[in-house]
């Protein structure tokens, strides 16, 4: 990501601005520029926390002589759009239904990137969204997860145990649903058909050496399904996108999940009990919590 919003929107801009030049004003403006390119302000954040780096280090070599101010921005918290469980088994069933279906209407133009085998919906499409709401598991994690990453695990528990790279200084260990241990064991089966599946063979797409290829594709097969489900977007104008798994995940285990603590869920999805609470616990709606609010206190006074 670092390097993509580095080599694009930041060199579109400062390319031809010398150093001394790089004041608060020329920040506003990149915001305004940025802001032209229709990002939304966290994106914009971002860009502007790439550039701060940019320039410490320029300073810390003495090649600025000092770091100029930056202009504050202010973002309103948004969901991430998570999908209902109506809206999620409609997703499963769209995702069957498209497999080896070629799209009809192939802007050749627009995504040019986009390899002529990968033109119809891949087939390990179905599992792939059924695996990333049972393990909690990040899009990028998709494009690297090997099958070393994943063992699983049979005894009083069925579940897999993942012990993938380091993501945002999360590395211990999580665990996954006990849905997840048939969904992995599925797709390895049918990689294996393929002539992969071994340790060091990626879960999905192996053929793909290109990783970050191989996640565009994955998100492109996704925003097809959605499209095709009129779920792209949701009731309140939230764009969804492959992120939106990561969010139903988490939701479903707020709603479904008893009484599980928010620190434990947090530490397993790899997050932050604040992260938690932010972007996930404060969406959730009263009728996802219908049988609380129907709910009632047993009381311990006979009535005669």
């Amino acid at each position: 990501m670092t390097q993509i919003r580095l080599e694009g929107l930041v060199f579109e801009f400062f390319k031809d601005k010398p150093l001394h030049a790089i004041d608060v004003v020329c920040l506003e403006t990149f915001v305004g520029f940025l802001t032209q390119k229709s990002l939304a302000v966290s994106t914009i954040q971002g860009y502007i926390a790439q550039v701060r780096k940019v320039l410490k280090l320029l300073h810390r070599k003495n090649i600025l002589k000092s770091l100029p101010s930056f202009p504050s921005l202010r973002s309103r918290v948004t969901s991430r759009g998570a999908f209902t469980i109506t809206e999620y088994k409609k997703i499963l069933r769209i995702s069957k239904q498209l497999r080896g279906v070629s799209y009809d209407d192939w802007p050749h133009a627009e995504r040019p990137w986009i390899k002529r085998e990968y033109h119809c919906m891949p087939y390990e499409m179905r599992g792939l969204i059924r695996f990333m709401v049972h393990t909690f598991v990040r899009p990028g994690d998709i494009r690297q997860i090997k099958n070393k990453h994943i063992e699983v695990v049979r005894g009083g528990y069925d579940y897999l145990r993942l012990t993938l790279p380091e993501v945002k200084r999360h590395n211990a260990p999580t665990v996954s649903l006990p849905a997840a241990v048939g969904v992995y064991e599925s797709l390895r089966a049918y990689q294996a058909s393929r002539g992969y599946g071994r340790d060091d063979d990626y879960v999905f797409f192996p053929e793909e050496p290109n990783r970050r290829l191989a996640l565009d594709v994955v998100g492109w097969a996704f925003n097809w399904i959605l499209k095709v489900a009129d779920l792209k977007t949701g009731p309140h104008g939230i764009d969804r996108t492959l992120y939106s798994l990561r969010h139903t995940a988490i939701t479903f285990r707020l709603i479904y999940g008893g009484n599980i603590d928010l620190l434990t869920l947090a530490r397993n999805a790899r997050t932050s009990v604040e992260m938690i609470e932010k972007f996930y616990a404060s969406t959730l709606s009263a009728e996802m919590n219908i049988a609380l609010i129907h709910g009632r206190r047993h009381s311990s006074i006979i009535k005669p």
